[in-house]
């Protein structure tokens, strides 16, 4: 079965199992696992941030960072979070943020993902005292539900330029940051320079089978862990955990074969599908298909075939690339697209 559903789903292999096995740990809630500090220490190198906190997931990774940002804030500004209308922060996790952490989202819009920066000055210039004021704005890099794409420093720059003039800080989720620095050639400080604070994941892409890391300034970071341990995330003997994410981090530069391979998917996609199913060429790697009300029946074929995709949205067939996928698994999938969307055309064609 050829897995595509996700860069979540790879599985650690020998070099990583042998780390999580020989790791030194000690007992994290008192900072005694050494591990765990050599992965928060290297993140938070890596991306330039004075500190890093080892967390469960994207997910609370996000939580944190943004109710450590809004207390932060509280006194001045409110607890409304600016983000872009497709970002996971708005899509996926803004029923938790509002109901384990009181925080609201305003969905902005923007093509690929980014913040259209007139209907984000506009909104950092809310004045209206009975709605809530923005406390932080939020980017997402690479953006998922827009394909993968990165952003450019120039565009960062932007968005920062805005939060700098309205005293907001800017955040990033950096779960597939790693890919935007390879797709793109800056560097990870680089490309967070100008946040506040950045989250990374080492289970999406680096082949981890858990956690991110939370990077930000000192006392940033130290607020964070006391939310972590709030909301239940606290870890004990984590460096088995730990140590893997550390192999991950280790493989950045092995990410440019899953942007390969989206490439040659895409490329082959394009020989057998109309071109107004799909979207542009990947920079990263995630290939999006607009199939529309076919997008289950796809779905379904496919996993049929061995090939396993999913519907990311209605009617959006997503296929993503990891560290798990050979070529032949790229030429398995174009066979069995080829295969079920002849079918799918003529049917829709009588």
């Amino acid at each position: 079965m050829a897995d595509f559903r996700s860069d979540t789903v790879t599985v650690a292999d020998d070099r990583m199992r042998e780390a999580m096995v020989t790791a030194e740990v000690g007992d994290d809630f008192y900072g005694e696992d050494p591990t765990v500090d050599d992965l928060e220490r290297t993140a938070a190198q890596i991306v330039g941030k004075d500190a890093g906190v080892f967390l469960t997931n994207g997910t609370s990774a996000n939580m944190v960072a943004l109710l450590t940002l809004c207390s932060v804030a509280d006194g001045r500004s409110g607890r409304q979070v600016l983000t872009h209308a497709t970002s996971d922060i708005h899509a996926w996790e803004a029923h938790t943020l509002a109901q384990v952490a009181g925080l609201q989202t305003l969905p902005l819009p923007g093509r690929h993902g980014q913040l259209d920066p007139h209907a984000l000055a506009s909104a950092l210039a809310a004045t209206d005292p009975y709605a809530p004021r923005p406390a932080v704005v939020a980017i997402e890099n690479t953006h998922s539900a827009s394909g993968g794409r990165p952003w450019s420093l120039s565009d960062i720059d932007v968005v920062a330029d805005l939060c700098d003039a309205a005293g907001v800080p800017l955040y990033c989720d950096g779960a597939r940051l790693f890919n935007a620095t390879v797709a793109s050639g800056y560097g990870a400080d680089e490309a967070v320079a100008r946040c506040g604070a950045v989250s990374i994941s080492l289970y999406k892409g680096l082949g981890a089978p858990m956690g991110s890391v939370l990077c930000g300034p000192a006392a940033f970071v130290e607020h964070a862990r006391v939310l972590r341990r709030t909301l239940g995330s606290t870890f004990r003997q984590a460096g088995h955990l730990a140590a893997a994410g550390l192999v991950g981090l280790s493989r950045v530069a092995e990410l440019a074969d899953d942007h390969r391979r989206a490439r040659d998917l895409w490329e082959g996609l394009a020989q057998v599908l109309p071109a107004d199913l799909l979207d542009e060429p990947p920079t990263t790697n995630i290939v999006t298909l607009d199939i529309g009300a076919d997008a289950g029946t796809l779905v379904d074929s496919l996993s049929a075939a061995g090939v396993r995709v999913t519907e990311v949205v209605p009617g959006v067939v997503r296929f993503v690339t990891h560290r798990d996928l050979t070529d032949a698994d790229i030429d398995a999938a174009l066979r069995a697209a080829a295969a079920t969307f002849v079918p799918l055309q003529a049917g829709a064609t009588r």
